[in-house]
């Protein structure tokens, strides 16, 4: 199905975490000037993947966003065979599913199998510059790097609010644009930004994504803000991981002092 669709851009999106906001931010971003399609829920195995194909991608649909889960080294690399993916979106490399891994250089490995595949159809990977242990590692070309160092796409101006998040954007070549968005936190940034990148790659402008960067919603229990009565929840229930409960407490810690729990 897919191979018989020679103008469809697949668009491959893992992680240990941040995989699932970054498809939906992405899938956002780009649904006003491309006809999208993406992996729904947790469809991120090879059966999932092989499932969303045969009962939602369309002739008519230009681009695909698909998300790669692994338990075990090679998972990755299965689903890449299977779609081949032209761009590659790397959110980042952490300590997750060690029971089955065994180590985090299994971890390490498993998650650049996405680079491999990518970079062996001349493609790029758009990369979470601000994770050690991306951007620690040595690369044969094809990476994208986005962060908030030296980067090809640099973020500056954060700035971090109960009510959203502000940041300017500067991309290669100089262009530059200012964001706001109702999104919480620094994992929130990080994904939206892999996500701006992205979109800007596959041809659109930075200005145009201005718009629906502020119409970004949040995705459910990842960081989610609501209302309870007199009380603020920030619901982060979905999250695994030691790096994102230590985002999550650096969130809350960026709220007004008083009764912070």
């Amino acid at each position: 199905i897919v191979r018989g669709m020679p103008g469809l851009t697949v668009v491959g999106i893992t992680g240990s975490y941040g995989k699932t906001s970054t498809k939906h931010y992405l899938y956002a971003l780009l649904s006003p000037f491309r006809h999208v399609y993406m992996t729904p829920g947790n469809y991120n195995t090879t059966l999932g993947v092989t499932r969303a194909i045969r009962e939602g991608l369309r002739p008519t649909h230009q681009v695909f966003l698909c998300e790669m889960g692994a338990r075990h080294v090679g998972d990755i690399a299965d689903i890449c065979r299977l779609v081949a993916p032209d761009v590659g979106v790397l959110t980042a490399i952490g300590e997750q599913h060690l029971e089955t891994f065994g180590s985090f250089e299994n971890i390490a490995r498993t998650k650049l199998e996405l680079y491999d595949a990518v970079r062996q159809k001349g493609g790029e990977t758009v990369m979470n510059w601000d994770c050690e242990a991306i951007s620690g590692r040595r690369y044969d070309g094809g990476v994208i790097r986005c962060g908030s160092g030296d980067c090809d796409y640099r973020l500056s101006g954060v700035q971090y609010g109960p009510h959203g998040t502000r940041f300017t954007m500067t991309a290669p070549g100089g262009e530059s644009a200012g964001f706001e968005m109702r999104l919480l936190g620094r994992a929130n940034l990080q994904d939206v930004a892999l996500a701006v990148a992205a979109a800007h790659r596959l041809g659109v402008p930075l200005d145009a994504l201005r718009a629906p960067v502020g119409r970004l919603q949040s995705v459910e229990h990842r960081l989610q803000l609501k209302s309870a009565g007199a009380y603020t929840l920030i619901d982060d229930a979905y999250n695994s991981n030691p790096q994102g409960a230590a985002v999550a407490l650096e969130t809350l810690a960026g709220f007004p002092a008083g009764g912070r729990i």
